[in-house]
């Protein structure tokens, strides 16, 4: 079973490099002074005191990431073959599902003040 596993990370990540390559070598190379020049910067900035971030975007990113990664985790242990990973999986998704609970509460709170 970890052979499979580890046989199928090898080739994806074999794929990936010869696929990143294989688009290196036929890209052509042009290089021209448009392409070469910052874009999508937008404006310059009219006064020197920076603006404050919207917090509420890092928690979407954050949130983001523990979702993939819990998808991630929760794929490996669906693989399991005996009662022990199904319970740890059942565990480790409720308390993920508490976690992203929690944080949405959190977020919505920051947004009604």
């Amino acid at each position: 079973m970890i052979e499979t596993f580890l046989l199928y990370g090898l080739f994806v990540s074999v794929a990936v490099f010869l696929l990143y390559f294989l688009g290196i070598a036929l890209a052509p190379y042009a290089p021209s002074s448009i392409k070469n020049e910052h874009f999508e910067c937008g404006l310059p900035t009219s006064s020197f005191t920076p603006k404050k971030a919207n917090f509420g975007f890092f928690v979407y990113a954050i949130m983001f990431i523990v979702a993939d990664m819990t998808g991630l985790f929760f794929s490996l242990f669906v693989f399991g073959l005996d009662k022990h990973a199904s319970l740890v999986a059942s565990l480790f998704a409720l308390i993920m599902a508490l976690a992203i609970t929690l944080a949405m509460r959190e977020l919505q709170k920051e947004n009604n003040a």
